[in-house]
Parts: structure tokens; C-alpha cells; sequence
């Protein structure tokens, strides 16, 4: 066998082996980066299943004291506002199991504009009839829920281009011709033939609005309108469906609670400055109990007397809530979302709950 043959075979070992080696590091390395990445992925799963555990317990101890202020309300303190025990809830225990944290927020929608209010079936009307005193009982209920939309959707402080006498008038018509039953077009109004014509086809629900976002869906209300920024003196921004709700019946808004746009939309001549003036009222610890009448605001400093509020649309007392619950763990962050229906027995219904 010749000297330059077994060079040859040689050389082809080593070349060979190098090959290998090279193939067995590529191996280990994407072996190693598919552990790493597994590993990864299993602790990023396991702090989900964590931050998922936080919410529902931060949604049970929201409703653990929503139910708690129900009770004290039977006892003798029937009024809603934020000093009760849902309005600030801290969480030490949740904290202890947890190695995260979380913000737990309630927020009472009592206090915004109602939408499934501005319909009523004559049973409804009837039961709502019987509750109301004097004067009150000939007091048609869709009128007043219309004439306070209507100040609401043209306050000045909207700052809403879009938004005027005729643009109003077609988005409370198609939003009354949503909610009801019957196929009858309001003046300004849309039904089936409407929103069969568009591109995709739907069908108006013909009945409660179940989620206030449906707005959307309806003639008039605008994506442009639903969702424009908002600021006023009391320097909160937000949007200007974050002011409505799809609600109970009978639509009364909780002024407690209520937010400044809101309670401008009360009364005609209800301005910015009376509404902050109200709001900081009712945020001073030394007139908490005054919130127990509806008409405290008539103690406000410098409240004009001739302004007295509908008695059939304000209370102190409410009945639905919003839960937002945020739980944060080493980089990864989750919230859940929810609203809560509290009945008169005691029940807590769960209307809604998603996880973002």
C-alpha cells in the first residue's frame, strides 16, 4: 500500500471526525436552545396559571365586599357611593400566597347613562308607575331617559364636532329603534331593512343591549363618536362610551358616583363648574353621611336653588359594577374584566367576565 494512499485515508478520517464533531455541536447547541426555550415557555405558562389564580381571587374579594356593603346597606345604610368597602380594596392576604402584584378596581355603573333604559315594555312601565309618587306616577319613562340623553350628547364640554341637534336625533331614534320589539322605523331611526343593505348584512337585536360595545353596530353611533377623547376641569380623559352603560332598568344614575359629564346631563342649566363643585363635595370625608339623602346636593356651596333635580331619574343606590382586576409577575402582566349584578336577595349575577 503506497505512502500517498494512506495519507489520503487519513486525511479523509480526520475530515470525517471533524464533520462529526461539527454535527454533534450544531445537535447540542439547537438541543440546548430547544430545552432553554421549553423552559422558558413552562415558567412563562406557569406564571400565567399564577397571574390567572390573582385574578379570580381578586375578582372574589371584589365581590366578597360588594356583598358586604349590600349587607350593611339592609341594615339601615341604603346609599352607594365610593367610601363604601368596595371603593379602595386592598389585598394584603392575595399578596402573602402570591409572589406578584395586583390593583383591584371597582367602578359603579349606576352612575352612567343607561341604554337598555331608553325602551320600556308597558310591564315594565306599569311596575315603574307603581314605584313613583304624586306627579311622578303620569311621568312618561322613555321621555326622560331621551331628554336626559339628549343633554348629554349635546353638552358643549364633549368637545365632539360631529355631535349636534340632527346627528343626535338619529342615534337616540336608531338606538330606540334597536332596543325595541317592533319593526316600526322612528324618524330618524333604522331597522332590518337598514342594516341588511350594509356590507356585511347583520340584524338590529330587538331587544336589551348586552354589551354596551354593540353601540357600534348601531345607525349613527360612530366609531369616531363612541371612542373620541374627552377631557374636562376635573382632568380625567376617556372616551365618551365610557359614560354609558347597557344597565338595568329603570335607568336611574346614582349621583354619588356619577361623573362630572354626567351629572351636567341632569338639568338644563347644570354647568362643568356645578358638577366638580358636586363631585368634590361628595369626596370631602366630613359630608359622608349627607350622601345618604338624594338631595344632598342642595348643600353644595354655592348651589343655585332653582335647580333641583328629576327624582325619578337620581338615587344614591346602586346595582351594577364593573371589576378590573390587574395582575403583574416578573415582566408578565394580565387583567381581567368583569361586571357584577347585585339583586335585591342578595345574588350576585356575573354578567360578564374576560380575561385580556
Amino acid at each position: 500500500m503506497s505512502l500517498s494512499f494512506l495519507r489520503d485515508r487519513s486525511g479523509m478520517a480526520l475530515v470525517l471526525a471533524l464533520l462529526t464533531v461539527a454535527f454533534l455541536v450544531a445537535v447540542t447547541v439547537r438541543l440546548s436552545t430547544s430545552v432553554n426555550g421549553q423552559m422558558q415557555a413552562a415558567v412563562n405558562q406557569s406564571r400565567a396559571v399564577r397571574l390567572d389564580a390573582m385574578l379570580l381571587s381578586g375578582l372574589n374579594l371584589a365581590r366578597a365586599a360588594l356583598l358586604a356593603d349590600q349587607q350593611k346597606n339592609e341594615e339601615g345604610d341604603a346609599s352607594d357611593s365610593s367610601w363604601d368597602s368596595w371603593g379602595v380594596i386592598d389585598s394584603p392576604l392575595i399578596s402573602q400566597l402570591f409572589s406578584g402584584s395586583m390593583d383591584i378596581t371597582v367602578t359603579d355603573l349606576s352612575g352612567r347613562l343607561q341604554a337598555n333604559a331608553l325602551v320600556w315594555t308597558e310591564k315594565e312601565k306599569k311596575a315603574w308607575k307603581k314605584k313613583q309618587k304624586g306627579k311622578d306616577k303620569k311621568k312618561d319613562p322613555e321621555k326622560l331617559q331621551r331628554s336626559l340623553w339628549k343633554r348629554f350628547l349635546l353638552l358643549e364640554n364633549l368637545g365632539i364636532e360631529e355631535l349636534g341637534e340632527n346627528q343626535a336625533a338619529i342615534m337616540l331614534d336608531s338606538l330606540m329603534d334597536w332596543l325595541d320589539e317592533n319593526d316600526e322605523t322612528e324618524e330618524n331611526g333604522a331597522e332590518k331593512g337598514y342594516y341588511s343593505s350594509l356590507d356585511p348584512p347583520y340584524v338590529p337585536a330587538n331587544g336589551p343591549m348586552s354589551l354596551i360595545d354593540d353601540l357600534a353596530l348601531v345607525k349613527g353611533w360612530k366609531q369616531k363618536i363612541l371612542y373620541s377623547e374627552l377631557k374636562n376641569k376635573a382632568n380625567t380623559t376617556s372616551h365618551l362610551i365610557a359614560y354609558l352603560t347597557n344597565g338595568a332598568q329603570p335607568g336611574m344614575v346614582n349621583i354619588n358616583t356619577a361623573p362630572v359629564l354626567v351629572l351636567q346631563a341632569l338639568h338644563d342649566d347644570m354647568t362643568e363648574e356645578l358638577a366638580a363643585d358636586m363631585i368634590s363635595f361628595r369626596e370631602d370625608e366630613v359630608n359622608q353621611e349627607m350622601l345618604n339623602q338624594v338631595t344632598w346636593y342642595r348643600n353644595v356651596p354655592g348651589f343655585p336653588g332653582d335647580i333641583t333635580f328629576d327624582s325619578a331619574l337620581v338615587t344614591t343606590e346602586s346595582n351594577l359594577f364593573k371589576i378590573t382586576v390587574t395582575a403583574t409577575e416578573q415582566g408578565l402582566q394580565r387583567i381581567g374584566e368583569g361586571i357584577i349584578q347585585r339583586k335585591e336577595n342578595q345574588e350576585q349575577v356575573l354578567l360578564y367576565w374576560k380575561i385580556q
